[in-house]
């Protein structure tokens, strides 16, 4: 039977990591015909971007490796898809994780390289992440005893992690208990401590003093003849800030896909990261408001002159952070429009009196082409964070690109 075009695009954009990427873009192809059908955002990722940036923090750290951490779906850019990208990067050892499934989910994927499990598991969960060499987390005495009862239930070897809490306060063992938590682990038969870690808070001097209690029980531990693997300590900000933090591997998450922890940091001009991913959205709407009516629930945006709204389908419960109705834009052609309204659902976008453009036309909501809708640039239009811009829902689709 002869396939449809819309059947031929969805072929091409399913599987994008196995083939190479036609020489059109997939912006272009989407606005080629109107009878597509596009009514959802999608989010595009770059295979050469994450290379790159892995490269760059490989570098910040002194050469050392890098441990990738994709926590809350990897800021809803795709964990699965991003940690399939970074696995061809020599500089990254392994990802970690917080919750268990989303560890299974990647290893059946088919991503080989080592797996943190960072949080806790559900007991239903266990035989399934010993299965798939997912590396256990000791970080209380209750999870000690969480993992004995799994590892009780086989003979092969399992890998744990130490995590020590040195001050963050809201996950692992207290440091003066942790030298006799890992001696117990020593005694048991089939585990083998493969890393211990910690986690620094952002105060420079308080992240200093906890490097010393964290080295303080690893000499105590190796005094004991306790293996202690892989030691890391420092998320993304503890890279820039404190170089004693990147022991025998680096821990970032938000410099991966593109962006500093804080913006304006010197290092982006030594180190310049490039951003990972566009975030993109059809027209679905398209209409002349005339004067003295007005858009949203709470009459939000006047309309003052006859202007041309446009209306994409991506909202704030899909992670386009509401703020962007304060002044951020969005790029159509050539050229930045300012959204005037956000809702759950729905971005309306001013085209002013006249427009070229029609429905099912693509806008680039956040992506590399200009400062301004880059993480960063929406920032500092709206006045917030660059963090405002990688909270995407799961459900967004995504699509990868060797590069763009």
């Amino acid at each position: 039977m002869k396939s449809s075009r819309r059947q031929f695009i969805s072929k091409i954009t399913r599987g994008l990591t196995a083939v190479s990427i036609l020489p059109i873009s997939f912006s272009k192809a989407l606005s080629i015909s109107d009878d597509l059908g596009l009514s959802k955002p999608w989010i595009e990722l770059s295979k050469a971007a994450y290379l790159h940036n892995a490269s760059q923090i490989s570098q910040m750290a002194g050469g050392r490796p890098v441990i990738a951490v994709l926590k809350n779906n990897a800021y809803g850019l795709g964990d699965v898809q991003v940690a399939q990208l970074l696995e061809q990067s020599e500089h990254i050892m392994g990802i970690a994780v917080v919750k268990d499934d989303r560890a299974l989910a990647i290893r059946a994927a088919g991503y080989t390289k080592p797996i943190l499990l960072m949080g806790d598991f559900d007991t239903e969960n266990a035989s399934s992440l010993l299965q798939n060499r997912i590396t256990l987390s000791v970080f209380s005495q209750a999870s000690f005893e969480k993992v004995k009862q799994t590892a009780g239930k086989t003979r092969k070897p399992i890998n744990v992690a130490l995590y020590l809490d040195t001050g963050l306060g809201r996950m692992g063992i207290p440091f003066q208990e942790a030298v006799e938590l890992a001696r117990a682990i020593a005694n048991t038969t089939n585990w083998t401590i493969t890393q211990t870690f910690s986690t620094l808070t952002t105060p420079r001097d308080f992240a200093q003093e906890q490097i010393k209690r964290f080295e303080r029980v690893i000499k105590e531990l190796d005094a004991n003849k306790i293996p202690t693997g892989t030691k890391h300590l420092a998320p993304s900000y503890s890279i820039l800030d404190v170089s004693a933090s990147h022991q025998d591997a680096v821990r970032p998450g938000i410099m991966l896909h593109g962006s500093f922890p804080l913006m304006d940091r010197p290092e982006s001009q030594r180190y310049p990261l490039q951003l990972s991913y566009r975030l993109k959205a059809p027209i679905i709407r398209l209409e002349k408001l005339r004067a003295g009516e007005t858009i949203g629930f709470s009459r939000f945006y006047p309309i003052e002159k006859d202007e041309w709204i446009a209306t994409l389908p991506i909202g704030w419960a899909d992670g386009y952070d509401s703020g962007a109705e304060n002044g951020a834009k969005v790029l159509l052609g050539d050229q930045l429009w300012p959204v005037v309204n956000v809702n759950a659902s729905h971005t309306n976008v001013s085209l002013g009196g006249q427009t070229k453009f029609k429905v099912g036309d693509v806008a680039t909501l956040i992506g590399p082409e200009r400062s301004e809708i880059t993480p960063e640039g929406f920032s500092k239009l709206v006045g917030g964070h660059n963090y405002l811009q990688i909270n995407y829902k799961e459900s967004i689709t995504k699509h990868v690109y060797d590069t763009f």
